[in-house]
């Protein structure tokens, strides 16, 4: 009889030790999934936060004119972001247009010199500017803000070659030049320009 007590009181501590193993292995199994799920849900909200920032970073075109009798635009737009500024020289942009079956493309930066732009408040030639605000290059552009900007025709980059995308261009040819402007995380906007009447002033649509 001792000896059935003594072995039932062994099974008995052994289901207790058992228990109590199973008790920790659930409660550490718990604790790696609530700190998982924890750094999951951190992980997605920053995921979210800078989706929903580059989603909403955008330029909005505003309107345009013919600026010259020749080859340059003037063009309206607005930044918005609800991420940080972004610096104007990271800023591409491409002018495009084709005429039978031969596509035209010039390109650069924002703020890069143009011989034909105005000369700014700072003696350089400028070609942005905000709206409202003195003739000069602006490091950043900031969220909410408008600004003017000079388009040159041609092909290439710099000064570029020639008037090709033009105003007097495309209205010369009845096509159409379209604009596109490229954020340094990715985003772009592309803008269709149409010349219905060439001279200076003129809006273009």
């Amino acid at each position: 009889m001792k000896e059935d007590k003594y072995e039932l009181a062994q099974v008995g501590l052994g289901a207790m030790i058992l228990f109590i193993g199973s008790l920790l292995a659930i409660a550490s199994s718990a604790y790696v999934m609530i700190y998982q799920l924890e750094a999951i849900t951190q992980t997605s909200q920053k995921t979210i936060s800078v989706a929903t920032n580059e989603a909403h970073t955008q330029i909005i075109y505003v309107g345009g004119w013919v600026d010259d009798a020749f080859d340059d635009y003037l063009i309206m737009i607005e930044y918005q972001s609800l991420g940080e500024d972004v610096i104007t020289d990271d800023i591409a942009w491409v002018l495009w247009c084709e005429l039978n079956g031969n596509m035209f493309r010039r390109m650069g930066f924002l703020g890069d010199p143009v011989g034909s732009a105005p000369q700014g408040t700072n003696g350089e030639m400028t070609t942005i500017w905000e709206v409202g605000g003195e003739i000069r290059i602006p490091d950043t552009l900031v969220s909410g803000k408008r600004y003017f900007v000079i388009v040159d025709g041609g092909v290439g980059t710099g000064n570029g070659v020639g008037a090709n995308c033009g105003p007097e261009y495309i209205f010369d040819n009845n096509i159409p030049a379209y604009y596109s402007i490229y954020l340094p995380n990715g985003g772009y906007s592309t803008q269709e320009f149409r010349v219905n009447t060439f001279a200076v002033g003129e809006s273009i649509t």
